[in-house]
């Protein structure tokens, strides 16, 4: 019983003379009696809301009272379109309908010179000419050979010393020289208005060719003519011999000439 009363003293007396203590003295039983009591909860403070502003008054809204129209008319609508205002300016805008290319023919007509297009055109006609009459000749050329071959060895080989090929002979060679009279002429005047150089080429060669089969064709008229005024005499077989040799010669230049233009 006596500790009890005595140790709140003891404790009351400590707190007194400490430096603490003697600033507390005065209040000393009701710190203590403060001490053992529990804190007691605060309630969190409510946040308190702002007050609302004034909103600003939207600004009127005006309807598109005039749609654009579409200067394609849908399909299924049966209207018909306003008529446009003919006091209305008219556009600055430039115009989008315009051709980028030149037709061909106007193209063409401007590159080249009229002269020069219609010397290139008879040119070109001659040639084709040239051409296909140069391949008759040749036929005929290969016909009247044959036919002076069987000639030859009828009159000189035993065969009887018969004429009867020699009418046909003379017939077909007349029809080849004047084939082969024009189908020259035709590649001698055709027109070449394009200046080249020389150079060896299957032209070149053609020409080369084709110069030959020309003096073959007129050796072989002459000796044709000199084998036929011999007849009987000891000169014909050479006269035909030579005229027989130049023949193959010349058709051989022909043959040549052709296939230097073909290959």
């Amino acid at each position: 019983m006596m500790t009890r009363v005595i140790s709140p003293l003891l404790a009351v007396m400590l707190l007194a003379a400490s430096p603490a203590g003697a600033a507390l003295a005065p209040d000393a039983p009701v710190m203590v009696a403060a001490a053992k009591r529990k804190p007691a909860k605060r309630k969190p403070a409510t946040p308190v809301p702002p007050p609302p502003r004034e909103a600003a008054p939207a600004a009127p809204v005006t309807p598109d009272v005039t749609p654009p129209v579409s200067a394609t008319p849908e399909p299924g609508s049966t209207g018909t379109a306003a008529p446009q205002d003919s006091s209305a300016a008219p556009s600055s805008e430039p115009s989008l309908d315009f051709d980028l290319l030149t037709p061909e023919a106007e193209a063409s007509a401007g590159l080249l010179d009229p002269d020069l297009q219609k010397d290139l055109e008879t040119r070109r006609t001659m040639l084709k000419l040239h051409q296909g009459l140069g391949l008759a000749m040749a036929g005929g050329l290969t016909a009247a050979t044959v036919l002076g071959q069987l000639q030859f060895n009828e009159s000189f080989r035993g065969g009887g010393d018969d004429r009867t090929l020699l009418a046909w002979h003379r017939g077909v060679v007349i029809g080849t020289s004047v084939l082969f009279a024009t189908v020259g002429t035709l590649g001698l005047l055709a027109p070449d208005p394009v200046e080249r150089p020389f150079q060896w080429d299957t032209v070149t060669f053609h020409k080369i060719f084709m110069s030959l089969a020309t003096a073959g064709m007129i050796a072989q008229a002459v000796l044709g003519i000199l084998a036929t005024q011999s007849y009987g005499e000891i000169t014909e077989p050479k006269y035909a011999t030579a005229h027989q040799v130049v023949g193959y010669a010349t058709l051989g230049c022909v043959a040549a000439g052709i296939v230097t233009l073909t290959f």
